[in-house]
């Protein structure tokens, strides 16, 4: 018995330390003791270091931080959700592997798992895991600190094989595998990428109806398919505090409506009072008509827009010649990408190898795969065009639900870098059953290598013929006419090496591919050198991206170094003020909150409304609306570059009495009417709001006052001394899902004053007033998640223990 288990336990450990072995060649300098430089994750930590100091010291739970955009809630920030066992689990695998190896074990071990699903053998499946782990997206994703999205993408295989042991195997089994896969899912946090592996299931199961009406099997379709969704609602029931919260929230940031019917220029608002994106901002990060050649030619348009070039190169030619000096540095940050993208890391490629293998797919496999693989992965394709391609987009982004919701259309392609391995796969196993004869394979072979390879044969030969290699950063008036020319000269050139280098990849795997056909290499010899080249091809592709030069010494607990101007702001012994970086843009500027709660931060959900205030009023340095946000200090730099911090004297504090309220009717005559306005003598309140003030009239009390006695990101703590009933502005977000007031205990209702503040009458005399953040959205969906983890795993463990105990038996009659 040990002897079997070990025969058939013996491919998944070779597996196993097939890519241990790449994760430690490819990340040597993690394992000798140094980190990434990952700019997004050093933004994340800094917008979550409020947090994490609080939750440290106090033992609480916040979801509200007060340290980007002056104040938002944090369920897309970091927000701890309990009830669902599968972040435990998760968190486990980030402990045992370090990241972000944790990432690329994951993309391998799931792929891996999809591909026995299917049928493949675990030698050819690991060759399968190997492509779609070291696909150039995920390494560019880990370069930049996209962790969620890399996690994301490494579950979509999971889900899939749930489906497909669910529709062919063990239904069962399949249905738990399912739920805990989409928990796993979902519990990476990336809700996108959980959208597009949507686009996958509905081909998938369009053709699966399609097949089982034809076979007379619709029965046992539609039980896989009832037990499929059951799956996966007890699977999003794991996740569905986060899920919830963001519903809840999402109304109410950019990706919900706009209450102005007018934006800032004065043009018609109505794309924005509709739920959604901005369609503009939705779409900017849009492929060009011709980019998705990158998939089978990484530098097709040059490679990252902070490209590298050789020493051989025209461009380090000239700058010689024009006598600039330094010119080895220069072309190591030079703008060689020519796409249609505002900018980018780098390519999204596939390898040549597996292009050609999908394209061979569509000639060798019989059966029904091939048809949701090939439909999911084209609609990827043409939707990653985005605003290149608007008959298709604006079917989707008008029509399809939620579609509208998400920016960054090219990031769909994660669709077709799960289906192109797959298929790749596939279309080997077919080869190696002999599914079909030998003239048959033959054709298929010519057709492949004609399409594939053609293409790559014309972009060598002719590609000054059909494009111009120009960028849109050339009609930069700064840069020369003679680099404008050297670079379009060293761009083509990058193509058509790159073109080549594919063309040999291709004709490598087909040669390997036909020695083994015709029996002069033996199946293993023939898996270890494909294997060895779709690995050669990623790994080298890879490493322009993502290499040694990308990590540094790790820096301790501390991950933002303190400035002089950082210092001289904390030694304020005020207790709450907000900071404003007037070196950088608004929505570029997390790195400030890492010790200062700041105007500005970086968030793709930022609310709506401040996003609104920043365009209309901060954006126009209007002094007023940064007083009443209480900007106690600028960040600002001279001439020379040099940063310093400037007080502001006129900032309005934490609270103030106003004297005066001005009525509005609406949204746009509220952002408007904050232009010329005194924010510590006026208050602008929209006529919504009238019942909360009903009977009450503003007046002056000049002996009456208001402050701040105790902060907490989720409790304020506020006291109050007037004679008269005064109405109070707090220098607050609000946000009424879940802020809630309270005086001396009692709660009160507050409302909405100068847009985006909160304000409340307060009544005479001394009192206590408090805002606490406590949104009834959590403990509803811990609920859930507490009793869809219990069932999930619960289930697990039955369906294991019910298998064994069958095998068991079967042992003991055999």
């Amino acid at each position: 018995m040990n002897q079997t288990f070990f025969k058939k336990a013996a491919p998944h450990l070779v597996a196993f330390a097939i890519i241990m072995l790449v994760i430690f060649a490819y990340f040597t300098p993690l394992f000798n003791g140094k980190v990434l430089k990952q700019y997004d994750v050093l933004q994340w930590k800094s917008t979550f270091q409020e947090i994490a100091k609080f939750e440290k010291a106090s033992g609480e739970r916040t979801f509200w931080t007060n340290s980007i955009f002056g104040g938002m809630p944090s369920y897309l920030i970091g927000a701890s959700y309990h009830g669902n066992f599968t972040n435990n689990i998760l968190f486990e695998i980030s402990l045992i592997f370090k990241h972000p190896a944790d990432t690329i074990f994951l993309l391998f071990a799931c792929f891996y798992i999809l591909l026995l699903t299917f049928g493949v053998s675990p030698w050819l499946a690991i060759m399968g895991a190997l492509a779609f782990a070291l696909s150039s997206f995920n390494f560019i994703n880990i370069d930049a600190g996209h962790v969620t999205k890399g996690n994301a993408i490494a579950f979509i295989p999971l889900v899939l094989a749930g489906i497909q042991v669910t529709l062919h195997r063990n239904k069962w089994l399949g249905a738990v595998l399912t739920g805990i896969a989409v928990s796993f899912e979902l519990a990476a946090g990336h809700i996108q990428i959980t959208y597009y592996l949507i686009f996958i299931i509905l081909f998938w199961m369009i053709v699966e109806l399609i097949q089982a009406i034809r076979n007379k099997a619709l029965p046992h379709f539609l039980i896989g398919g009832l037990l499929l969704l059951v799956a996966a609602g007890v699977g999003i029931g794991t996740s569905i505090t986060g899920l919830l919260a963001t519903e809840e929230y999402g109304k109410y940031s950019i990706r919900g409506k706009s209450e102005l019917t007018k934006t800032v220029s004065g043009e018609s608002n109505a794309a924005n009072t509709s739920s959604g994106l901005d369609k503009d901002y939705a779409l900017a990060w849009s492929n060009g008509v011709a980019e998705p050649f990158t998939l089978l030619i990484p530098n097709f348009y040059g490679g990252g827009s902070s490209g590298e070039l050789s020493t051989g190169s025209e461009t380090y030619k000239v700058l010689q010649s024009q006598h600039i000096p330094n010119a080895k540095s220069i072309i190591t940050q030079l703008p060689v990408y020519w796409g249609d993208q505002p900018f980018t890391a780098g390519p999204i490629y596939y390898g040549a190898i597996i292009v050609f293998l999908f394209v061979l797919g569509m000639f060798v496999i019989k059966g029904s795969e091939k048809w949701w693989i090939f439909g999911a992965s084209m609609l990827a394709i043409f939707l990653s065009m985005g605003r290149n391609f608007m008959p298709l987009t604006n079917i989707f982004f008008d029509y399809f639900p939620l579609y509208n919701k998400f920016r960054s259309v090219t990031f769909i392609l994660c669709v077709a870098q799960t289906l192109f391995p797959l298929m790749a796969m596939l279309a080997l196993r077919e080869v190696m059953r002999r599914s079909i004869s030998k003239p048959q394979f033959i054709k298929a072979l010519k057709f492949s290598v004609g399409i594939v390879g053609g293409l790559c044969l014309i972009f060598i030969l002719i590609p000054g013929v059909l494009f111009d290699f120009v960028s849109h950063g050339d009609e930069n008036p700064n840069i020369p006419q003679w680099l404008r020319d050297s670079l379009v000269i060293d761009r083509e050139s990058l193509l058509r090496m790159d073109a080549l280098r594919s063309l040999a990849f291709i004709a490598f795997s087909v040669a390997a591919l036909w020695f083994y056909y015709t029996g002069k290499l033996k199946e293993q010899v023939f898996l270890v050198c494909l294997s060895l080249l779709v690995v050669i091809d990623l790994w080298g592709v890879d490493k322009r991206y993502l290499n040694d030069k990308d990590f540094e010494k790790k820096r301790g607990e501390v991950s933002v170094e303190k400035t002089l101007y950082d210092e001289q702001i904390l030694a304020d012994p005020d207790i709450h003020y907000r900071v404003y970086n007037n070196t950088t843009d608004f929505d570029k500027d997390a790195i400030s909150a890492y010790y200062h709660k700041s105007l500005g931060g970086y968030h793709g959900a930022k609310m709506r409304r401040y996003q609104e205030l920043i365009e209309w009023q901060l954006g126009k340095q209007n002094m007023e609306c940064y007083n009443m946000l209480n900007a106690k200090y600028f960040i600002v730099q001279d001439s020379t570059g040099n940063k310093f911090a400037q007080r502001n004297p006129f900032s309005n504090g934490n609270a103030w009495f106003v004297n005066e309220i001005k009525w509005v009717n609406n949204a746009d005559e509220e952002i408007n009417a904050l232009t010329g306005f005194k924010s510590k003598e006026t208050a602008v309140i929209d006529r919504k709001f009238e019942t909360e003030l009903k009977g009450f009239i503003a007046s002056d009390d000049s002996t009456g006052n208001i402050k701040l006695i105790s902060y907490q990101p989720n409790k304020l703590v506020y006291e109050s001394q007037t004679v008269t009933a005064q109405l109070a502005v707090f220098s607050e977000i609000y946000y009424d899902k879940g802020w809630n007031a309270y005086v001396d205990g009692t709660l009160v209702p507050h409302l909405r004053a100068d847009y985006v503040l909160r304000a409340m009458q307060v009544p005479a005399g001394k009192h206590k007033i408090e805002f606490k953040f406590e949104p009834t959205v959590i403990a509803k969906g811990e609920r859930i998640a507490y009793a869809s983890s219990f069932a999930l795993y619960g289930g697990l463990i039955i369906i294991l223990g019910l298998t064994f105990y069958k095998k068991k038996n079967a042992d003991k009659t055999v």
